[in-house]
């Protein structure tokens, strides 16, 4: 996958991956940049460096290196953080880096059913030796709708353009209609019957953030390893189940390979009475996402206006593209 970028964003992006590189003692020339949604991902093998921005950005990059160790220590199927590189986060200016070990994947994409074991297998733990945040989904998106709110002036001016000339309406009004969606979605789920025993969840279980990792890798672990770790809490385990069920159902992926994940986890969300409202709070969550770091992402602002067309029409027929 490859993330278009202007050149002024490349440019931020190759200044503070020098930095980091300098850091840790490795050639900033190695590195590709894989993707770049709420962060920066480049692989650099024998490493992962994941660039983060924004005010929440150091403290959350401090947690997750608390728990990815605490998890590698757990034995739990998931990204491993680099070896001698400590301390951890990385900061420069302000961007925050984490550093994990580079995993060798198969050439095969993830599909649903290789989430089912480790998913299972996060799920078994209640609670780990180190503090978790409560899930909760709606305060995030509206932290994103605030800052989005209150971007520098030619940020806000280059949201203000997309948002004309793509939605056909002020950037302040959109975001009023998204806040208004939020309250409508939180009231939602207090209405939610829950059937799974609440405990420890990935928060954004889908197959992007799944590693296929190959013989040898450094994790010495041939299952599948879960990547991104930022949104583990403490909530619904149904949570987890959902995102793989909005791929068969929004983003086109097969039903048939959403029923191998059924019948490997042994839970059919969309048979739930919750299914639909947790299915408009994941509709929130991608939309919300990136709306406050649009600025430079040509692609990312075509495909998020894409996705917001079709959300305000109600129509659930319009397939979603992941963003690049």
């Amino acid at each position: 996958m490859t993330t278009a970028l202007s050149d002024a964003v490349a440019s931020e992006l190759g200044g503070r991956l020098s930095d980091v590189c300098a850091q840790i003692g490795v050639d900033p020339e190695s590195a590709s940049l894989v993707k770049y949604t709420m962060n920066a991902v480049f692989v650099a093998p024998p490493v992962v460096i994941r660039l983060a921005v924004g005010p929440h950005a150091a403290a959350l990059a401090c947690r997750v290196v608390s728990l990815a160790t605490c998890l590698a220590e757990a034995g739990m199927p998931t990204v491993r953080l680099a070896t001698g590189v400590r301390p951890q986060p990385i900061i420069s200016g302000d961007w925050v880096a984490t550093v994990w070990q580079y995993v060798p994947t198969v050439g095969d994409e993830p599909k649903p059913a290789d989430l089912a074991a480790p998913l299972r297998e996060l799920h078994s733990l209640d609670r780990l030796e180190v503090a978790l945040p409560v899930w909760s989904p709606i305060e995030k998106f509206r932290r994103r709708l605030n800052a989005a709110a209150a971007l520098p002036a030619e940020e806000a001016g280059e949201l203000e353009r997309w948002s004309r000339g793509e939605l056909g309406t002020r950037s302040a009004d959109l975001l009023r209609v998204l806040h208004r969606r939020c309250d409508e979605a939180e009231e939602d789920l207090d209405r939610v019957d829950w059937r799974l025993p609440p405990g420890v969840i990935h928060g954004d279980a889908h197959t992007g953030n799944v590693l296929l990792a190959a013989g040898g890798g450094p994790t010495a672990r041939r299952e599948p390893l879960l990547c991104d770790l930022d949104g583990i809490s403490l909530g619904p385990r149904e949570w987890d189940l959902v995102p793989t069920a909005h791929g068969a159902t929004r983003f086109g992926r097969s039903l048939n390979d959403y029923r191998d994940f059924v019948d490997a986890y042994g839970v059919d969300v969309m048979a739930w009475t919750g299914w639909t409202t947790l299915r408009r709070v994941r509709e929130l969550q991608l939309v919300t996402s990136t709306i406050d770091t649009l600025a430079g992402r040509p692609e990312v602002a075509r495909e998020l206006a894409h996705r917001l067309r079709s959300l305000f029409a109600g129509d659930l027929e319009v397939r979603w593209h992941r963003y690049r």
